[in-house]
């Protein structure tokens, strides 16, 4: 159930824009009235937020006027502040409607546009003032806009990271900007690619991993919001102004450069540019051995910082070198290529080199994280057994964690097994949380305590909330994207939930999670037709037994038995080492109605540790069975109590 306050909120953004007669320029103005005025020149905290609400209200994003979200994007809150815990936004507002009530008795009493903040909600009304006035009224009745229809995808959460540690300096110079302007803070950033400069241009792998390391020492800079590696290398080898790299990806600076490797030199240049005007604001080229690769990268975090000191208010510590040998060091940046491409190919691949660079150092705490990534992620997409799987990508992060406790990624991993592989969903809430602390931008680390530990628990609004905050880190992933849409369909918004399943799609028409999840979709809003012909796009990108599986599924629930049991008796015993998950057959003989063969598969899938029994709950095939005995059992085994 909800609480009073999401309802609060959910109601407060069904308000509507101004009446149409007072055009936004007479309310901009009347705004830059009301914050000149004494009451609010000095009050920096309700200016910023009347501004806040004010302008996001004009551009029709009334969507991120709730008060989880305007605790993280206006008053610096964390971003797992909960308004039940923290009631600045409330406080806030009650300061802001009593100051507005004092300017409108004083210096506004012949305002002819009125704005107010309704009591239940943060979404501005406004008005234009009765002809004639006999008198200002000290609370003025706003009348209930008509009703917006539309929807439009929450972005608040965009500014979580780089509004934390803003300094006072930031926000006094926000607010001598024109009305109207809609810019991200400068303490958010791209990193995009290093182009591969050198004689051969064979190292593309180091290129790509001298960036990805760079993106990791900015993430964890308190004060950044530092987009992820698949949006920032979905500019890749592209020529684009890099202004409209910085509107795709909502952020002020970007980062480019260069490096040319040749034998044991290397050569490095990097430049920062404000996507405002697209001027350089700093640039440096390293010319070092090698060797010192460890010390270019940290140079060239310190040097970003520098530039941008005057508007953080904190660096935070930087990382230290993630190996001293060299050539282990290689090995792993080419294990992250592999592993960076999101194929079963490429994870089995990165296995190999994440492996070979223990070898070369076996302290490597880096390479250990990465094997527990690769092991997870074939887990989770049912390439390995998860009975195989999970048990190593477990001991690789431990291995990393006795190592170096700060690896927020090790921790994540460990969330991800905990949740899906042990059940242990108190570990698993640790791990991920203590992820999201030593690294609050890694869209990964919320990925993953959304969709695999608050979902299943049914914390369904807070899981949406994490999948926004995981979207808005790295806007360009269609992974991230397909699964904020099942967060959308978990909430009950199908609408935004197909939405984001068409967008993720947009990104990448072969991305076969984002299409057999939309396939699945269509079965309850659409209809077979929709559903049969999003299976045949799918064929060839993902294995035919998920296909045939998802296919039985359909034909179970349209009554054709015959055919259902056809499709899934082919692979109940398959060949050439082919790992089915149970729960895929499980699900079509509770379609059929067969709970004895439902029941087998289900403790085949428990003696497995199949991932996808943590999503029981949220499978509607077996809402029919969930008082019996049996179902109640495996519930309790599962931890859900």
């Amino acid at each position: 159930m909800r609480s009073a306050t999401e309802s609060s909120e959910r109601d407060a953004n069904n308000l509507g824009m101004p009446a149409s007669e007072i055009s936004a320029e007479s309310i901009r103005a009347a705004l830059e009235k009301i914050l000149a005025s004494p009451g609010f020149a000095n009050a920096d905290r309700i200016s910023r937020f009347l501004r806040y609400t004010v302008e996001e209200t004009l551009n029709g994003q009334t969507d991120k006027l709730k008060e989880s979200l305007l605790g993280i994007d206006v008053f610096g809150r964390k971003p797992t502040y909960d308004p039940r815990v923290d009631a600045v936004v409330r406080t806030e507002a009650v300061k802001l409607r009593a100051r507005l009530r004092e300017y409108y008795e004083t210096e506004g009493q012949e305002d002819q546009i009125l704005i107010d903040l309704p009591k239940g909600g943060y979404v501005p009304a406004f008005r234009q003032r009765e002809k004639p006035a006999p008198e200002v009224e000290p609370a003025p009745a706003i009348p209930e806009p008509h009703r917006r229809r539309e929807w439009k995808p929450a972005i608040a959460s965009l500014l979580v990271v780089a509004l934390f540690g803003i300094s006072i300096y930031l926000i006094s110079k926000a607010r001598t900007r024109s009305a109207g302007a809609s810019t991200p803070q400068l303490a958010s950033i791209a990193v995009l690619p290093f182009a591969d400069l050198s004689p051969d241009q064979d190292q593309e792998y180091f290129c790509d991993g001298m960036t990805e390391e760079i993106i990791d020492a900015l993430a964890k800079i308190n004060g950044f919001r530092v987009v992820a590696r698949t949006s920032s290398f979905a500019f890749k080898g592209k020529q684009q102004d890099i202004r409209e790299i910085g509107k795709k990806l909502n952020v002020a600076t970007v980062l480019e450069g260069s490096v040319r490797k040749d034998g044991n030199r290397l050569r490095v240049t990097a430049q920062l540019n404000s996507v405002t005007d697209g001027y350089h604001l700093w640039s440096e080229t390293y010319e070092r051995e090698l060797k010192d690769v460890f010390a270019v990268q940290d140079e060239i975090s310190r040097a970003i910082v520098n530039t941008l000191q005057l508007k953080l208010a904190s660096q935070g510590k930087q990382p230290r070198p993630p190996s001293n040998n060299v050539e282990a060091y290689d090995l792993y940046l080419q294990g992250r290529y592999h592993w960076s491409r999101w194929r079963t190919e490429g994870a089995q691949r990165a296995i190999e080199f994440f492996q070979l660079a223990i070898g070369k150092d076996p302290k490597y705490a880096a390479a250990y994280a990465g094997l527990a990534d690769s092991y997870v992620w074939l887990a989770f997409f049912g390439a390995l057994p998860p009975n195989e799987a999970m048990p190593k990508a477990k001991q690789a992060a431990l291995k990393a964690l006795a190592i170096d406790d700060s690896l927020a990624a090790a921790h994540t991993s460990l969330g991800y097994v905990s949740a899906l592989y042990d059940f242990n969903w108190p570990a698993a809430e640790r791990e991920f949380k203590r992820g999201i602390q030593l690294n609050a931008s890694d869209s990964d680390a919320h990925f993953g305590y959304g969709i695999t530990y608050l979902a299943p628990l049914g914390r369904m609004d807070e899981a949406l909330h994490e999948m926004q905050i995981a979207r808005d880190l790295d806007p360009l992933s269609p992974i991230t994207t397909t699964y904020l849409a099942l967060a959308y369909f978990f909430n009950q918004q199908p609408a935004a939930g197909m939405e984001q399943y068409n967008r993720a799609l947009d990104l990448d028409p072969d991305f076969v999670e984002g299409r057999l999840d939309r396939a699945t979709h269509f079965l309850d809003h659409s209809g077979f037709k929709e559903f049969y012909a999003e299976l045949d796009r799918a064929q060839g990108l993902a294995p035919q037994s998920r296909i045939d599986h998802l296919r039985a599924f359909g034909l179970a629930l349209q009554g054709k038995k015959a055919e259902a049991l056809k499709l899934t008796r082919k692979w109940e015993k398959p060949e050439g080492g082919v790992f089915v998950r149970p729960t895929s057959v499980s699900m079509v003989y509770a379609a059929l109605g067969d709970k004895e063969q439902m029941y087998l598969w289900l403790e085949r899938a428990y003696a497995q540790r199949d991932g996808m029994l943590a999503f029981i709950n949220q499978q509607g095939c077996y809402r029919p069975y969930r008082a019996e005995p049996r179902f109640i059992a495996l519930e309790k085994r599962l931890g859900f109590n």
